[in-house]
């Protein structure tokens, strides 16, 4: 299914249904809707396409041309010319004149300028092509990153809806112990703070998913009928902290726990050197070559051939037709051109250069963006270790030190900071997770394509 149809299913699900409409996105599907919107990737295909038929229409000089070439002229006075001596002068011509025929020119010999020309065009054509291969790349990149922003957004709601569900539910308790004189006001007090803070939370984060799906909704070019004014996670849904506004929309994604399998080949690739970035350079370097190469063969000479037949009226003085047949062969040599062509080989030399300096130059970029990808993947792999370690023993404090103030062991303080500690790993947690899907992305952006 794809992401306009998950929306407009949403849209019409919404009246029939009690729960608000659901959204389900898979990272596939949203990388897909992104390259098939993407105008960026669209412009680059366009300028692939023009490179090419301006290489097409400069391979076209190298064959003969055949053209049809006619005129039709008319004259009021037509000279008149006495062949003997004292006999009445005649007119020679006729006041109108016509031609038309076919003519064939082609260059013989030109040391090589228009082959070179054309290979000239047609390695720019190439470096356009690897230009719309990068673009189609970035597009799904920003896909993958988008997707991702909007899986962390969901899983802070989640977290935050299930802190604001435990404030509630230790908030009730302490309403009960007070009851019962086992509770102080001050602790009543406390218990309520954290409930309305943990509900405050949830509503930014429910604000800041809304914000990450309206993002990636806009790169897929299908906004939809949606409300994402209080997004939740599926999950969720049913289970809500009390008190606030129903939410507007269901979520469903890939859980930030499942790495894509395109994602997870990356961490064992290797560095693409013909990567597009390097690519692009390289192919503008050899046309640059080429067109210095062009320009020079300008001061060679050139030959050209051209042939031609064409139905003639009059034939000169004669008031007849014919059938006028011509061949002719024509040399040029420069002698003085104020030194163009050798400024314009000297400009395409310069251009060669700096294209290849580019090219080294993203060459060693690539090579940066990988090895710091890899570095900063191999840290949060170790964090993420650390991470759940953190989040089993947080929560375990949790539950542990609100026992012990239910004993009279410990002070709520403690039980807020504890809740706390436990909200803050699993926040750190549900990062470092993201942190890996994007320098995962960002390698399998980097890698070679298997």
């Amino acid at each position: 299914m794809s992401l306009r149809a998950a929306v407009l299913l949403a849209a019409l699900a919404a009246p029939a249904a009690a729960e608000p409409p659901l959204l389900r996105v898979t990272l596939a599907q949203a990388e897909a809707e992104v390259r098939a919107h993407s105008p960026e990737r669209k412009a680059a295909a366009e300028l692939s396409a023009a490179a090419r038929d301006r290489a097409g229409a400069s391979f076209s000089a190298l064959v003969p041309r055949l053209t049809l070439d006619g005129y039709y002229r008319y004259q009021t006075e037509i000279p008149e010319l006495s062949v003997v001596p004292g006999a009445p002068a005649k007119p020679f011509g006729d006041h109108r004149a016509t031609s038309i025929g076919p003519t064939v020119t082609w260059t013989l010999w030109d040391e090589g300028g228009l082959s070179k020309t054309w290979r000239a065009q047609r390695s720019r054509a190439k470096s356009q092509e690897e230009a719309e291969r990068l673009t189609d790349s970035q597009a799904t990149l920003g896909a993958r990153l988008a997707y991702i922003q909007v899986q962390l957004a969901r899983e802070q709601v989640r977290q935050l809806a299930d802190s604001a569900g435990l404030a509630d539910a230790e908030y009730r308790d302490i309403e009960r112990r007070l009851q019962a004189g086992a509770a102080s006001r001050i602790d009543l007090l406390s218990a309520h703070q954290d409930a309305l803070s943990r509900r405050k939370e949830f509503l930014q984060a429910q604000s800041e998913l809304g914000g990450s799906l309206r993002e990636l909704l806009r790169l897929t070019g299908r906004t939809g009928p949606l409300d994402l004014t209080r997004p939740i996670d599926e999950r969720v849904s049913t289970s809500t902290p009390s008190g606030l506004p129903e939410p507007t929309l269901r979520v469903s994604l890939d859980d930030l726990n499942e790495t894509a399998p395109a994602l997870a080949a990356a961490e064992r690739g290797t560095l693409d050197a013909a990567h597009p970035r390097v690519l692009i350079y390289q192919r503008q370097e050899e046309a640059a070559r080429l067109s210095a190469a062009g320009a020079a063969a300008g001061n060679w000479p050139k030959i050209a051939l051209s042939a031609g037949a064409a139905y003639q009226y009059p034939n000169g003085p004669a008031l007849e037709s014919v059938t006028q047949k011509t061949v002719g062969l024509t040399a040029s040599v420069p002698l003085f051109d104020m030194r163009q062509t050798a400024r314009l080989t000297d400009e395409q030399n310069r251009l060669a250069g700096a294209a290849g300096f580019q090219r080294d130059l993203a060459a060693e970029q690539l090579s940066r963006d990988w090895d710091q990808a890899r570095v900063a993947l191999a840290s949060l792999r170790a964090q993420s270790g650390l991470d759940e370690r953190s989040v089993a023993e947080t929560e375990e404090l949790s539950r542990l030190v609100y026992r012990s103030y239910q004993s009279g062991s410990s002070s709520y303080l403690e039980v807020q900071s504890a809740n706390l500690r436990a909200l803050q790993a699993k926040t750190s947690a549900a990062r470092t997770r993201a942190q890996i899907l994007i320098q995962l992305a960002t390698l399998a952006q980097l890698a070679v394509q298997g």
